[in-house]
């Protein structure tokens, strides 16, 4: 009886995993076939890069509530969502020897702050992070100083500075950042990660949805990294435990 409930589990978890993925795929799929006739242009091309985002952003990084929200008017902030960090901690605390050691108080480009773990150790829920996402679906160029302002002068304008720590800013491209981009990222006084999730790759006429458009590398800034010291982040995903873990509806 153990066993047959063990495989039971195992099986309710796999189905959870494949539906959580199948609804994002069938999102993007919907999204091609609903705007076939314009698919040559960038905005189509803009758009549908900006669903590969969610759908990485919440498979691989449990992020949640993401809304593509990009537009005309939308002050340069694409994608809009949650970050509930307490489920990475929770699982990576329990498998991992987590740095421990996290200082009650950092500081990083004259910005003081405490980082995030402790919130995730106190008594009170935790309140999951505001994540802004601003994508840029170059096909070949790399992101530079320059874009990397860009984002954040978009991030400036959306965020007070004294609720700048209640926000996670991601910048997401399918190509590198250059040494000039990666020098402006770590200079700021701002929480950001840059994320390299690659275009969707065609396959028979068709483009390839479930095998292309992955997430390739994630990367903190100074800022970031210090304010998500010990929370399990890099673990969860160096060890693919998103893998493992039953998904939730986005």
């Amino acid at each position: 009886m153990l066993k047959e409930r063990i495989q039971a589990s195992v099986k309710n978890k796999a189905w959870s995993r494949c539906c959580f993925r199948s609804n994002h795929n069938l999102a993007i799929r919907n999204y091609v076939l609903e705007n076939a006739a314009i698919s040559g242009s960038t905005v189509f091309q803009g758009t549908l890069y900006e669903h590969l985002v969610v759908r990485e952003l919440s498979e691989k990084l449990a992020m949640e509530k993401l809304v593509v929200c990009g537009g005309s008017y939308d002050a340069g902030i694409d994608i809009r969502g949650k970050w509930p960090l307490e489920k990475i901690y929770n699982v990576c605390k329990r498998k991992f020897e987590l740095d421990d050691n996290a200082a009650k108080k950092v500081t990083v480009a004259g910005a003081s702050f405490k980082p995030i773990v402790h919130k995730l150790e106190g008594q009170k829920p935790f309140k999951p992070l505001n994540v802004l996402v601003q994508c840029k679906a170059f096909t070949s160029a790399k992101i530079t100083g320059k874009e990397v302002r860009e984002t954040m002068g978009a991030f400036s304008s959306a965020v007070p500075s004294a609720k700048k720590n209640q926000y996670m800013l991601v910048l997401s491209s399918p190509n590198f950042l250059t040494r000039d981009g990666l020098n402006v990222m770590n200079g700021l006084a701002i929480p950001l990660v840059y994320v390299r999730v690659e275009l969707l790759k065609s396959h028979q006429g068709w483009y390839d949805i479930e095998n292309s458009g992955k997430l390739q590398n994630y990367y903190e800034n100074e800022y970031a990294s210090k304010l998500l010291r010990g929370c399990g982040v890099m673990q969860w995903l160096k060890f693919r435990e998103y893998k493992q873990v039953k998904s939730s509806t986005a």
